[in-house]
């Protein structure tokens, strides 16, 4: 390799060019008051270039941002909205540090970064810009660019969310079974696809788009199970992948819910061949008419049972019906590992958030047993 230095501009600022062997640029800098400060920093970046650095040292956070989006989330394969996320927080990261080498920012312009966007947004909002720049940062050190992690130690703030989001759901036993008494007595009087969606949706605690994801070979009549390991988007009518690498699972179900499944493929068959309609993505729940539901329909379906059962909350939404599975099933004592696995979660930690109360119940219950059985 080979360095030349320069003296540049006005203010006689120092910069420095590394080339390779092809006489190619590899790295370089400049803004240096004095040519030792390019010497020092040119052979260390010498030294990292000839141990595999391969990222330029002047190259700005957003072209850092910009290469780890390209490699690593592109090929995911993310949905439209995931992926309108991401490029706003690269446009924020462009409009504020603009061709600022990444190597040169420093912790104190960072905070300010965050600090001025916390002004504008809530704080879960500037949290997740800080943990996308973060990756961004330790994407860029396995390529051994010498970059320090200004990110380490932020103060994450933000304005308060000016409305609670509470999660709704049935939480009594009793009205869960209220509800899928009336789902089966209405699939058994006439034939609504909507009714058999939310009835299976209810049994176990699928997301919306991974139910609309199920095709018949997910019905498993052998293990009593229903596998899912796809989503699908009905406003675009097509298949997206699985949220995450954990949400590929299968989940138990009783019999009840396959017999209600297996008359459902039999009336869906003789319909089809009646029809000549085909079932050409072979869905569980397809509507000769409208092909599959969208959730608007499912939910005003859903808020129909609940106004007649007079049951709160009505204004439930396909979403709280996989709030509710959680909530009976923690109800039931199920133990939280098991749920959060059959509800496509890592770990317990979305569980343990969003139904805190009802865990606090269950360990106030538990915490009397252990009274008793220490009192024997």
């Amino acid at each position: 390799m080979a360095i030349s230095y320069r003296q540049r501009g006005k203010k006689k600022t120092w910069d420095y060019r590394i080339f390779n062997k092809e006489k190619v640029v590899v790295a370089s800098a400049s803004g240096f008051q004095t040519k030792k400060e390019a010497i020092l920093e040119a052979s260390k970046i010498e030294l990292e270039l000839l141990n595999g650095n391969v990222i330029d040292s002047n190259i700005s956070l957003y072209q850092l941002w910009q290469k780890w989006y390209n490699l690593q989330i592109v090929p995911l394969n993310k949905s439209q909205g995931t992926i309108a996320h991401h490029k706003h927080r690269g446009r924020l990261i462009l409009d504020y540090f603009k061709d600022k080498s990444a190597t040169k920012i420093n912790f104190s312009e960072y905070q300010e970064f965050i600090n001025e966007y916390s002004m504008r947004v809530g704080k879960d909002t500037v949290r997740r810009l800080n943990a996308e720049i973060r990756k961004v940062i330790h994407f860029a050190k396995k390529d051994k660019l010498s970059i320090i992690d200004f990110t380490d130690g932020v103060v994450i703030t933000g304005q308060a969310s000016r409305k609670i989001k509470k999660e709704k759901a049935i939480k009594s036993s009793a009205d869960y079974h209220k509800l899928l008494k009336e789902l089966k007595h209405n699939i058994e009087q006439k034939f609504n696809i909507i009714d058999y969606l939310l009835f299976t949706q209810l049994k176990t605690g699928l997301r919306f788009g991974e139910v609309l994801g199920l095709t018949w070979d997910c019905v498993l009549n052998e293990t009593q199970e229903v596998k899912t390991y796809r989503r699908y988007d009905p406003r675009k009518t097509e298949w997206r992948p699985p949220k995450t690498e954990t949400s590929i699972r299968t989940i138990p179900v009783d019999s009840e819910t396959l017999n209600v499944l297996n008359q459902l493929k039999k009336i869906q068959s003789r319909d089809i061949e009646q029809t000549n309609i085909k079932n050409k993505e072979n869905h569980i729940f397809f509507d000769l008419y409208n092909v599959v539901p969208s959730n608007h329909e499912v939910n005003k379906r859903l808020r129909e049972h609940l106004k007649k059962l007079k049951l709160n909350p009505m204004d439930l939404s396909a979403t709280g019906i996989r709030h509710t599975y959680a909530s009976v099933m923690l109800g039931y004592g199920i133990d939280i590992w098991v749920i959060a696995s059959n509800m496509g979660h890592k770990d317990i930690t979305q569980i343990t958030k969003t139904y805190g109360h009802l865990i606090k119940e269950k360990e106030e219950s538990e915490n009397k047993r252990v009274r008793e059985f220490l009192s024997q």
